[in-house]
Order: C-alpha cells, then structure tokens, then sequence
C-alpha cells in the first residue's frame, strides 16, 4: 500500500492517506459514538474530565509526531547530502587523474565515467529499490583494481599524485556506502503501530465528549485530516529515494556533466 502511494502525485497521495483516516472516523461517529459517549454519563461533569484526558493524550501524540517527523526529515537530508558528497569526491578523483600518466590516466577516466552513468541511470532504479547496482559494485572494484596495480615513478612525483588517488578513492567508497545505506533507513513497524493506535485513542476520547453529533464529526474529520497528513508526510520522508518524488540525481548527473565525453 505504501509503495503505491510512492508512486502517485503528492496532492492525491496526501487525499488518499486523509480519507483513510477521516472515513473511519466519522463513520464511527455515527454509530459508536453514541455508546461511547455514555460511558461517563454518571461523573458531575463530565466534559471536564475527558478534556482534561484529552489535553494530556494529545501532548504526548504531539511530541511523539513531532520527533518522528524530525527523524524523518534529518534521515532525508542526509540522504541528501550522501548523494552530494558522493559527486564532490567523483569530481574531485577525476581531476586527479589527470595527473596520472597514459594509458592509465585514460584507462581510469573512463571507468569512472562509466560509473556515474549506471548509477544516475539503472543504478538509480536499483537504489528506489533499497538495493546496490551491480554494475556499478563491479566498476567501483575495477577502478580500485587499476588504481592498485599501478606502479608510481618517483622520480616523476608520481607517487604524492597515486598517494592523493588512493585518499579520495577512499573517501569516495565511504560516501558510496552511506548514499547506498540511506536507502534502506525506515522507522520501525513498532512506531507505525503506536502512531495508528494512538490516533485510534485520540478519537475515541473524542467520542467520550457530550456534544452534538455534528460537532463530533468537525472535531474528528479536522484532527484526522491532520494526523493523515503528518502520516504522509513521514511515510515520504521516511524513504528519501523510493517513489516518483523522491530524490534525483541532480548533483552526480551536475558532476558528469564535469567530466569530459567519452573518446
């Protein structure tokens, strides 16, 4: 169900996840609420009492939402940045290439190229499904392979250039890596189910409430649509590559747009 969400426009994703939470609610408004709302009848004033439930319910719901939503959203800009860090070091290992000697200067250009091509292109369909390209896994292993059997000539300082390559290369695995692993972070079934029962507690202690039958149905449908949205909101964040909207390849695309065309 998430997963095709992912794949519709923001607007009616948003409207669908509403109305499963609005629905629901203002049906159960219709028939439950009237026994609901019996449950109290005998206390002086019962209002009082569920308002008072009411406002310390929500306090810790709203904490609860509040700090998931940050989660979600730094999950998202790291994300984010992985990808950005990812192309500072391409750029950064191809230019130092240039230092190197031919045929091998050639020879690893164009392997990184190549690289960035799958994975602002198949790989980038491999990565919105939580998984590595192989292509680019058996590309990244060729470049290290040719990086570690070039042989350095000193006397040329060829060895402080091959030195540096072996540095960024390292730091370009290691934002690999983290750009690989954000896909996969998530929050736990176990939050999900405190979110879905808690906004199931919020309306019932709506219904506890001695009020008009349209008054239950405004405070509902409002509170619902409210916590519909959030829910969305965080399911989105939550899988920052996964879906039509989620993030692009702008900035490795921006960096091979740096490099030079294949020969």
């Amino acid at each position: 169900m998430i997963d095709r969400l992912h794949q519709l426009p923001l607007p009616l994703g948003a409207v669908i996840v509403c109305l499963v939470f609005v629905v629901p609610t203002l049906i159960g408004s219709a028939l439950l609420q009237p026994a609901v709302g019996r449950l109290l009848r005998g206390e002086r004033d019962p209002n009082m009492v569920v308002g008072l439930l009411l406002n310390s319910f929500t306090l810790y719901y709203g904490v609860l939402l509040a700090l998931l939503s940050i989660a979600v959203f730094d999950n998202y800009g790291k994300a984010q940045d992985a990808v950005a860090r990812e192309a500072s070091s391409v750029i950064a290992l191809y230019r130092t290439f240039s230092g190197y000697p031919e045929p091998i200067r050639t020879a690893m250009s164009d392997t990184l190229r190549q690289y960035v091509d799958e994975e602002i292109g198949p790989g980038w369909a491999s990565q919105r499904s939580n998984r590595a390209s192989t292509r680019g896994t058996l590309l990244v292993d060729q470049l290290s392979r040719q990086l570690l059997d070039f042989k350095p000539n000193r006397d040329a300082a060829e060895d402080f250039i091959h030195q540096a390559a072996l540095r960024i290369f390292e730091d370009f695995i290691e934002q690999r890596r983290l750009r690989i692993q954000a896909a996969g972070t998530s929050i736990p079934k176990v939050i999900w189910a405190v979110v879905i029962v808690g906004a199931g507690l919020n309306v019932f202690i709506l219904w506890l409430f001695d009020l008009k039958r349209s008054t239950h149905f405004i405070l509902g449908g409002v509170l619902m649509i409210f916590v519909g949205l959030v829910v969305y909101m965080v399911s989105v964040l939550d899988r920052p590559f996964h879906g039509a909207h989620g993030l692009q390849p702008d900035d490795l695309a921006h960096a091979r747009q740096q490099m030079n065309p294949r020969p």
